[in-house]
């Protein structure tokens, strides 16, 4: 028997027992909900260019500098070792070429591509910005930006800098 078994007007009451047992089920099926709904967004979040690189993960070393590309490969330079670093302000423009291997999404592209002006070589940038750098050495060619154009700039400035230390 329930707590109240009638209302005033003679309508059944809802037992104080199965309506906690009511709430407490859909309190458990609310914090399910919202566990799968964050759980979505983390695993999406990369693979929509919300990271704080786009999923790509640059490393900074005292003697190189490295990029993880979306595909988890790390591409790394040796600033004393690199043939020529270079800053350009025009990645719209740029001349990717085609694709070999790898990503090309709205906001990021990452992978191995071949053109003219360079043969195959890395690509890994931020396509919203304009700045980008080009490092050659005897690994190839790598073009890449990080976080914004004056993330970038700031970047280049050390490389040139490391690189004629």
């Amino acid at each position: 028997m329930g707590f109240f078994n009638r209302t005033q007007d003679g309508s059944e009451e809802v037992s104080v027992a199965r309506e906690m047992d009511r709430m407490k089920r859909n309190g458990i099926r609310d914090v399910i909900i919202c566990v799968v709904i964050v759980v979505v967004f983390l695993l999406t979040k990369n693979n929509l260019g919300l990271g704080s690189y786009g999923g790509m993960v640059p490393t900074l070393e005292e003697t190189r500098f490295g990029i993880t590309d979306l595909a988890g490969v790390e591409h790394f330079f040796t600033y004393k070792d690199a043939d020529s670093i270079e800053l350009f302000n025009d990645l719209k423009s740029f001349d990717r070429g085609e694709l070999v291997e790898g990503t090309e999404r709205r906001g990021v592209t990452s992978g191995t591509f071949r053109n003219s002006a360079f043969g195959e070589y890395q690509l890994h940038v931020m396509n919203k910005l304009d700045s980008y750098i080009v490092v050659r050495d005897a690994n190839g060619v790598l073009v890449f930006n990080v976080e914004s154009d004056e993330t970038t700039q700031q970047l280049y400035d050390y490389f040139v800098e490391q690189h004629n230390a």
